[in-house]
């Protein structure tokens, strides 16, 4: 498992895990979810609420696996941006975009993007690459371009999002600004959303 972990990573240059080994890693996200990770990730398109027209940001994007099902819903009048570290998955997720989307090198905690700009935000299986202490950092980021109204989605492994009482993300998420409205259950997942007040 060690060895598997290493493979997966770059480094951790104070910021997080990059992982370079971005299709290495969506094997083992498949056979994690035992056949099941496009009905889950279509679930999740689903839960973030992500309509057409929409300008949607996912954070952590990788290789732009979650972003590609966001922009099938967004459509040519909306327009969908994924962050990563990694910059040979950005790469790749570049080469293999579609129309209406955008993909850049870039932290969870210091998004080079326009202030309130997004009307949907995402964050999958990628918080638990930050260091605990820059979390708050990251909400912070993402509460800052998602626009007034704007919808926050945050899945990550059940050890780290629990379901049951406010848990440590969520409150970051309030801290940050937003208005934490749902949690739940999926394959290996927990999530919650939340959403930015109109007004603020």
């Amino acid at each position: 498992m060690h060895g598997t972990i290493k493979r997966l990573q770059e480094g951790r240059n104070g910021t997080g895990v990059t992982l370079n080994a971005f299709r290495f890693n969506a094997a083992v996200n498949h056979l994690m979810f035992t056949g099941r990770r496009d009905s889950v990730y279509q679930r999740i398109v689903a839960l973030t609420g992500v309509r057409p027209g929409d300008s949607a940001l996912d954070v952590g994007t990788s290789s732009g696996y979650l972003a590609t099902r966001l922009a099938a819903v967004t459509g040519p009048s909306g327009h969908v941006t994924g962050v990563d570290p990694a910059e040979r998955a950005i790469a790749y997720a570049r080469a293999h975009a579609g129309p209406g989307m955008t993909f850049i090198v870039g932290i969870a905690q210091d998004l080079d993007l326009p202030e309130s700009a997004f009307d949907v935000v995402t964050c999958t299986l990628a918080m638990h690459h930050i260091p605990p202490r820059q979390r708050p950092a990251a909400f912070a980021q993402m509460y800052r371009v998602t626009k007034p109204g704007g919808r926050l989605f945050v899945a990550d492994m059940k050890s780290l999002v629990h379901i049951g009482g406010r848990h440590p993300l969520e409150n970051m998420a309030a801290d940050a600004g937003y208005q934490v409205e749902s949690s739940g259950r999926l394959p290996l997942l927990n999530y919650f959303t939340a959403i930015r007040p109109d007004g603020t």
